[in-house]
C-alpha cells in the first residue's frame, strides 16, 4: 500500500511541474527581490528628492505667476 501512495505521489508531483501555477500556488521569490521590501533603495530616494523639488518649483511658479501684478490694458 505504501508503495502505490508514494508512486502516486511521485506522479502528481511530476505531473504538476511543467503546469500553469493555480490559484493557490506559492509564489517563488525572485533573484532580483530585495531582502528587505520596506526598505528603498538610494536611486529610489533621489527619485522622491527630485519629485518633492519639482513639485516645490511648481507650486512656487504657479503662486508667482498668480499673483503678479497685471498690466494695465492697451486702448
Amino acid at each position: 500500500m505504501s508503495y502505490i501512495l508514494d508512486a502516486l505521489r511521485r506522479a502528481d508531483a511530476e505531473r504538476g511541474r511543467g503546469a500553469v501555477p493555480g490559484l493557490h500556488t506559492q509564489a517563488a521569490p525572485t533573484s532580483g527581490a530585495s531582502s528587505m521590501p520596506g526598505q528603498a533603495g538610494p536611486i529610489n530616494l533621489w527619485f522622491v528628492a527630485a519629485g518633492v523639488v519639482g513639485a516645490a518649483a511648481l507650486a512656487a511658479g504657479g503662486t508667482w505667476w498668480a499673483l503678479r501684478p497685471q498690466a494695465p490694458a492697451v486702448v
